[in-house]
């Protein structure tokens, strides 16, 4: 049976027409609000963005979800968890710095901003083929209702879509999750080309860095996060990936996460602009690759994707890395532009009863 998938342009023609009334409009239509009972605690997920990115999701787009929230008697919190990569949110006081620094406290959003992973993680089993179980950020797995807000974007480095299956499968998870789900990534140090110059173990938070006299070594520590690679002037750092790994036990993630909510009480809106070809992890921001899209929203996390990245690859490509003929001549374009194949993670969540890549499309117009 096909999903319902709702679909607004990014286009407004005035106030009354603004597009976060659209996107409250199309919560409602979905039936998410109705599911929500006064006092019920919710999660509302987002990606704050990585410091000195900025093309992550607007702020005001995200406190506008949580007005809605309070308006309805709910008790909504903003949320994110620390990464297993060695940035800006890498620890919790990290995280809350750099949310801020991007616009995301709790006197913007009108309510707390919470680490999700501040606590111990709660355990749920995955019953996957590359995950035994899944650890759910403590904040999220207690809350009683979730809205994943999804900057969309391409993801070069392993998952070629970053929606809304990955804010689950990634952003929902504790660090032994996010660790598990990297063991599709192997880094390895070329000692004739490493100079043991110290550069790698100096961006490496996680320590796992062992200099010799004449080489780097990486030790058990090391949780394959790749922040070295860019940090070597040698080109000594090299990795590979198993894409078709890591695609799995994403979605397994994701369905552990899931599984923490009843049915009806979660909801994913994909936002479609700014739509770089690098996720918002980078400490950068690329030129944006497609044009502003709009918004997709749905209770099935499977169609959201599916339905954005239709979309997207129906879409003409900006100037820039997209508009070269292999991309833009392609009816693949997502495909090309990053060479993974994004919609493995989406397969397997299907066949995980996560959703259905089956869906219709309404739109709600400007």
């Amino acid at each position: 049976m096909a999903s319902e998938v709702l679909f607004t342009p990014f286009e407004s023609t005035g106030k009354i027409d603004a597009l976060n009334r659209r996107v409250s409009m199309m919560m409602h239509r979905v039936g998410f609000f109705d599911s929500l009972s006064a006092g019920d605690s919710v999660a509302v997920k987002v990606h704050p963005g990585e410091m000195n990115n900025i093309t992550y999701l607007r702020p005001s787009l995200v406190r506008s979800v949580a007005d809605q929230l309070l308006r309805r008697g709910a008790v909504p919190f903003v949320t994110e968890t620390t990464t297993l990569y060695c940035r800006e949110r890498f620890t919790p006081e990290e995280l809350v710095s750099t949310a801020a620094w991007n616009g995301f406290t709790g006197e913007t959003m009108g309510c707390p901003f919470v680490v999700a992973d501040s606590g111990p993680d709660v355990v749920v089993n995955a019953r996957g083929r590359r995950l035994d179980n899944v650890h759910v950020a403590a904040e999220i797995a207690g809350a009683d209702a979730l809205v994943v807000l999804t900057h969309l974007t391409g993801h070069p480095w392993t998952a070629g879509l970053a929606g809304s299956i990955k804010q689950l499968g990634m952003g929902c998870v504790g660090r032994q999750t996010k660790a598990d789900i990297h063991l599709s990534t192997s880094i390895t140090i070329d000692a004739d080309l490493c100079n043991a110059c110290g550069k790698c173990a100096d961006v490496c938070k996680s320590e796992a860095v062992l200099l010799g006299e004449e080489s780097a070594a990486l030790t058990e520590r090391c949780v394959r996060c790749g922040v070295c690679i860019g940090s070597c002037p040698k080109g000594a750092i090299s990795y590979s990936h198993d894409f078709d790994w890591f695609a799995r036990a994403l979605a397994e993630a994701a369905a552990g996460v899931l599984s923490r909510f009843e049915p009806g009480r979660a909801v994913f809106v994909n936002f479609l602009t700014d739509i770089t070809r690098c996720c918002d992890c980078e400490d950068f921001s690329g030129n944006p690759v497609f044009p502003d899209i709009g918004v997709v929203v749905s209770p099935d996390p499977v169609a959201s994707d599916q339905a954005s990245a239709d979309l997207v690859n129906a879409s003409t490509p900006l100037p820039g890395r997209a508009d070269h003929p292999e991309v833009a001549g392609s009816t693949d374009k997502i495909l090309a532009m990053t060479g993974i194949e994004w919609w493995k993670q989406l397969e397997h969540a299907e066949s995980l009863g996560l959703g259905t890549r089956d869906y219709t499309l309404g739109k709600v117009k400007s």
